[in-house]
């Protein structure tokens, strides 16, 4: 029950209970304001939209700090990188102010201060992404009833993969030929399995299935930079999506490769360095490989002693492998499934446009197909149907003569 008494002091109280049954009140100074109050409260209960109003107290400060203590789920990676815009973009812009007073226009704002900045759109995608993260966690706690940061107008569009950002078959090679002969088959495998260079560091010696020739790719090794009190490592983590986890072929010779790589270090590292769970490519004392330094030291000095841009990434080689299986006519699910992706659809959104000369190279040999097998007919004219003669002059006329005496006899 709700009631509204007169206070000493001229002011009026509107007392009522809280969905738990809790009995609180709140003072105005007009009675009317003291009935409002009540009314929307019971409106709010009624619908499942009341807030303590306790909780409007709140500050984004406060909520970003709950909010963040639960991303202990995320891989390591995507928490530090959650943390390092948290830290240097969103929280300085919303310090101090009440969450229940931010609104659509204020983090419209937000969004037009990071553009002044001159941050990259995907950089901007990502700071709101954390603010509604933020927002969303409030509504299910029952703290806001909405998320100003959904619904905003941003940026998503992506580099598109051009011919500058891959090599062709014969620039591979001469990449190869240029690494230390110790990489040379991990580059091979960037290159024709497609994996991504966390993908490659956190190789198994297990992975290689010498037996059936396969690759199994199930794990990933990355350095994730000191973060909110965690040290700087090397850490491991399942692969970037579920089709990620994915077993790919291998042809004999790289087969060959490998166990002529394990036989060597086997004679250097002893039989703890070839074990099952040994890593696949491990640095000179047997620690693993820093996705990183390898680009550093084995990558770009490569493409440099191959006349080579040496802008082009590591993960550029994956880009590469798309590249090929597309112009061997690979069709975007078995490309997709090569690469891991989750969904055919964000192949074609990356590569789709290097699918267009396959499409004319199809349109080619359909027609070239139909040249082929399409049969001649009377007058040696190759009819564009099977079966479909050719309409002649003389063919018309009788067709016309016949439609007019059928016209004719349903008319009678």
């Amino acid at each position: 029950m709700s009631s509204i008494t007169k206070m000493p002091n001229g002011r009026w109280r509107a007392r009522y209970r809280d969905p738990n049954g809790r009995s609180r009140s709140k003072t105005f100074a007009r009675k009317a304001d003291a009935q409002d109050f009540l009314d929307d409260s019971s409106t709010d209960q009624r619908r499942g939209e009341w807030i303590d109003p306790r909780q409007r107290r709140l500050r984004f400060d406060e909520w970003a700090d709950r909010w963040w203590s639960t991303t202990v789920r995320l891989q390591p990676a995507t928490r530090r990188g959650y943390w390092m815009k948290l830290e240097r973009h969103v929280r300085p812009y919303f310090a101090g102010r009440k969450l229940h007073e931010i609104d659509f226009l204020d983090v419209e704002e937000f969004i037009a201060e990071l553009h002044r900045k001159g941050l990259s759109p995907k950089t901007v995608r990502e700071c709101v992404t954390i603010v509604s993260l933020v927002f969303r966690g409030a509504v299910h706690a029952n703290v806001r009833r909405d998320n100003p940061a959904s619904g905003h107008q941003l940026d998503v569009r992506h580099k598109p993969i051009s011919t500058g950002d891959v090599l062709d078959m014969a620039q591979v090679t001469r990449l190869v030929e240029a690494t230390p002969e110790r990489w040379r088959t991990a580059i091979w495998l960037l290159v024709l399995c497609g994996l991504r260079p966390a993908e490659l560091c956190g190789l198994r010696v297990g992975s290689i299935d010498f037996g059936r020739r396969t690759l199994h790719v199930s794990g990933t090794l990355q350095p994730v930079e000191k973060h909110d009190g965690t040290a700087w490592g090397l850490v491991e983590g399942p692969p970037k999506t579920a089709a990620g986890d994915r077993v790919i072929p291998l042809p004999q010779w790289i087969c060959d490769d490998l166990a002529a790589m394990l036989a060597t270090r086997r004679a250097t590292l002893g039989p703890a360095g070839v074990d099952g769970p040994a890593f696949l490519f491990v640095t000179r004392y047997g620690n693993p490989v820093n996705r990183d330094k390898l680009r550093e030291r084995v990558v770009r000095p490569a493409l440099r002693k191959a006349g080579l841009p040496d802008t082009i990434r590591t993960y550029d080689l994956r880009h590469s492998h798309a590249s090929l299986l597309i112009d061997l006519g690979a069709n975007p699910l078995a490309v997709a499934q090569r690469m891991g992706h989750s969904d055919p659809a964000m192949t074609l959104r990356v590569y789709g446009h290097l699918f267009e000369g396959v499409q004319e190279h199809l349109t080619e040999q359909l027609d070239a197909l139909r040249e082929a097998n399409a049969g001649a007919g009377a007058t040696g004219v190759v009819a564009p149907f099977p079966g479909h003669a050719q309409d002649t002059r003389d063919t018309r006329k009788t067709r016309k003569r016949g439609q007019l005496r059928s016209t004719s006899v349903k008319s009678g």
